[in-house]
């Protein structure tokens, strides 16, 4: 029953995927938008002019047929025309004094209407040759208003006129001009319109397109270096990333600009992040191995010495066994609450566990009880205490941690320099700052360690620590000590003198 619903998914999914693929690209997007845009420009430029120039002709028609209607009441000689013979008889012909006067242009129709009724009505050709009016066209003629103002009217086949009707005296004059020439240039204008709209859309789609290809270029070559680093095989532990956006493309224009620089920053973050990672994944294997070794050396004593003790009858010799067990126990111990205090910092520094407790801490007086217990120790080095403020120095945080701080720097003083070295600890107050330095003048800590001397597991000398039986991880605790009390521990090492300096927030004597 799941087979067809998951190939009815990867049928969806294919054609999302067609769908995205068929889906225009952004450089046709721009060209389409900006020739629907020229095309809309020119209709409306192009119907503006039509009709602003088509109002001109109108106006001049207009003013050509108030001269021609003067002409047509006043007639050939200024004077009006004589009344139209009514009479079948009648040898007169009045529409040569009418139709046609000199003065009328070809096609002019000109109507007398009295009473509503056209009693003379006609037109002259281009040829000279005069016609009457159909009696269509003279209803038509009828129906024009005489308050002299132009209308446009249709005569049939004749075509559409403009015509005006002025009347006088129960006698109506109709003067009508013919529109085929207006509408014949209008006609031509909006050719002549569509023809220059069709080519300059041509010539500019194919500008457009050439202007956004090479303006798009820049931003394609983006899209190839993102290409280029999915093909990356990061998850073999790669993490040189080498590929970016090269400054001569950001350089292109502020869009590109911003998206690669985007790109890059975000290159670079996942290049540190993929070298965090490989790092810590680095750090932890070699923490488990140095750990695994570590517990190894005190369990196989443990286990040799209690197979000793199962096989001897000697009760000193098991008593010696079982001391030396316990011994190694006390060290395997030790060596897991170490484990496990790192652990708890690690989980502080990744805001995942709970902080440090933040109390008030009598530095002073650690430092001085740490002192006389070291002096007790190892009264083989010279001690000397320091303490250059009148005040107790009290800093925020954890006392049994702190403490922890001091011992290991002592501690470290004593087991890695010979009997007879002098080891001054000082503490003071500078600005808002509570230092506290531990130096020695014994032998000078290589400078190939200096770097990784905080590490964990790490030993100057590997066979002297062992030795002392040191687990490499003194130092380790008392950075992340340090850094969870938001302080900073520091090395300094040269002929003569090594000075371990912790600096950590200070509190007035008096704070709450």
């Amino acid at each position: 029953m799941s087979r067809p619903r998951t190939a009815s998914r990867a049928s969806r999914a294919r054609n999302g995927t067609d769908r995205r693929r068929r889906a225009p690209s952004l450089r046709w997007r721009i060209v389409a938008a900006v020739a629907l845009l020229l095309v809309a420009t020119n209709v409306v430029v192009g119907a503006v002019t039509v009709l602003a120039f088509r109002g001109y002709l109108v106006d001049r028609l207009d003013a050509e047929l108030a001269t021609a209607a003067e002409r047509t009441v006043g007639g050939p000689d200024g004077e009006r025309p004589p009344p139209p013979s009514t009479g079948t008889g009648s040898g007169s012909d009045p529409d040569n004094a009418f139709i046609g006067a000199p003065g009328q242009s070809a096609g002019t129709v000109v109507a007398i209407l009295r009473d509503g009724a056209t009693v003379l009505g006609g037109y002259t050709d281009s040829t000279g040759r005069q016609h009457g009016l159909s009696s269509a066209q003279e209803a038509t003629l009828s129906r024009i208003a005489s308050d002299g103002d132009p209308v446009t009217v249709d005569l049939g086949k004749l075509g559409t006129y403009r015509a005006q009707a002025v009347g006088d005296d129960g006698e109506v004059f109709v003067t009508a001009l013919p529109l085929g020439d207006l509408d014949a240039a209008i006609a031509r204008l909006l050719l002549v319109i569509g023809v220059v709209t069709v080519v300059g859309l041509l010539v500019a789609a194919w500008a457009l397109t050439l202007l956004v290809r090479r303006s798009l270029r820049p931003l394609e070559r983006v899209a190839a270096v993102a290409s280029d680093v999915t093909e990356l095989d990061l998850e073999r532990g790669d993490t040189d990333i080498p590929v970016r956006v090269s400054a001569g493309d950001l350089a292109a224009n502020r869009e590109v600009e911003q998206v690669g620089t985007a790109l890059n920053r975000l290159l670079g973050h996942v290049a540190r992040a993929l070298t965090v990672r490989r790092e810590a994944e680095t750090g932890m294997r070699t923490f488990v191995a140095d750990a695994s070794h570590e517990l190894r050396t005190p369990i196989a004593t443990v286990r040799a010495y209690a197979e000793l003790s199962a096989s001897s009858d000697d009760p000193d010799a098991v008593r010696r066994n079982v001391d030396r067990i316990g011994r190694e126990a006390v060290r395997m111990g030790d060596l897991v609450e170490e484990l496990l205090l790192l652990a708890r910092l690690d989980a502080v520094a990744l805001a995942s566990g709970p902080a440090p407790a933040r109390e008030p801490v009598d530095l002073t007086s650690i430092v001085v009880e740490a002192t006389m217990d070291a002096r007790a120790t190892a009264p083989g080095h010279g001690w000397t205490l320091q303490v250059l403020d009148d005040h107790p120095l009290v800093v925020s945080g954890d006392a049994t941690q702190l403490r922890r701080v001091v011992t290991n720097l002592l501690a470290n003083a004593r087991t890695h320099t010979p009997e007879g070295t002098s080891v001054v600890v000082s503490l003071q107050r500078t600005g808002d700052v509570v230092r506290l330095v531990v130096a020695n003048d014994g032998p000078v800590i290589p400078t190939e360690v200096l770097p990784t001397l905080f590490d964990r597991f790490t030993r100057g000398e590997a066979s002297r620590s062992r030795e002392h039986g040191t687990s490499g991880l003194g130092l380790a605790i008392v950075r992340a000590v340090v850094t969870a009390h938001d302080g900073l521990v520091r090395v300094a090492s040269e002929p003569g003198r090594t000075a371990f300096t912790v600096d950590l927030p200070g509190r007035t004597p008096d704070a709450g």
